[in-house]
């Protein structure tokens, strides 16, 4: 019995690395001037990721998806800062967290993050009317998924994608995918659009599991003016595949794994020497 669990465990750390290496991931992106232009693409990956779209349904449900547009209290609603970390969407399963101070979802009485910049209303355009969201003080925030209705509870998706606003620069703008191990799986940059939209959306479907997306805004935190060497770019939806409470394995453990197999193999050499 101690052999066959053994063999068992040391099966799912070899099966671990073999998923990642096969990383075939599908790309949707998209870029133009309104929401009608990324329109089709958003809604074939929403098609990949599945229905029903779970809302703020508490646990990990058998199949479908979460989506989050910052759009509560509609065109009425102030501007609002939150701390670190961003806990308010984990009916959701979404966590946030950044280098910076906080963030910001857009709102009166200067929407658009007009507060912040007074320029920035007539860059910034709306994929779902009439909020957007950004880090404060740094142009870099982290997703982590949990168990939504969990703060704490870390769960593991397989594609997430993103709608940018203002993307004015190639290979700056990006969504990098990290594992259950904190591995990269990849990172995958945003199409240009100025003063439009795009979309960036990633799904994996060869065993990878995602615990955690690190999205890069253009190469300037909200603040400066956009425009010259300058590139300011906020977010507007929120889209991914329903998370999965995460059975994490250890590094260590895994470690061990190795070991005991490079005992086992060096053992039956001896015994076939005698």
């Amino acid at each position: 019995m101690r052999t066959s669990s053994f063999l068992a465990l040391a099966a799912v750390a070899i099966a671990v690395g073999a998923g990642h290496s096969a990383a075939a991931p599908i790309v949707f992106s998209a870029a133009g001037a309104d929401a009608a232009s990324i329109q089709a693409t958003v809604d074939a990956f929403r098609a990949v990721l599945g229905n029903p779209n779970n809302g703020t349904t508490p646990g990990s449900q058998p199949s479908g998806r979460r989506e989050i547009n910052w759009d509560g209290g509609g065109a009425g609603a102030l501007a609002a800062v939150f701390p670190i970390p961003m806990t308010t969407f984990a009916n959701r399963g979404n966590v946030y967290t950044t280098p910076g101070t906080g963030f910001e979802i857009s709102g009166q009485p200067t929407p658009e993050f007009g507060d912040i910049n007074p320029t920035y209303p007539n860059i910034f355009t709306t994929f779902s009317s009439p909020r957007l969201f950004a880090p404060l003080g740094s142009n870099i925030l982290d997703v982590l998924f949990t168990v939504p209705g969990t703060t704490d509870v870390p769960a593991l998706t397989t594609a997430f994608g993103v709608v940018f606003t203002d993307v004015d620069f190639a290979n700056v703008t990006s969504v990098a995918f990290f594992d259950e191990l904190n591995q990269l799986l990849g990172t995958f940059f945003a199409p240009t659009f100025d003063n439009g939209l795009t979309f960036l959306g990633v799904s994996f479907g060869a065993g990878e599991m995602v615990s955690r997306v690190r999205i890069t805004l253009g190469n300037s935190p909200l603040g400066p003016n956009d425009g010259g060497a300058i590139d300011v770019v906020v977010l507007d939806d929120f889209l991914f595949a329903e998370p999965q409470a995460a059975v994490v394995p250890e590094p260590a453990l895994l470690g061990l794994f190795g070991l005991s197999l490079a005992g086992m193999w060096i053992g039956r050499r001896r015994r076939a020497r005698s």
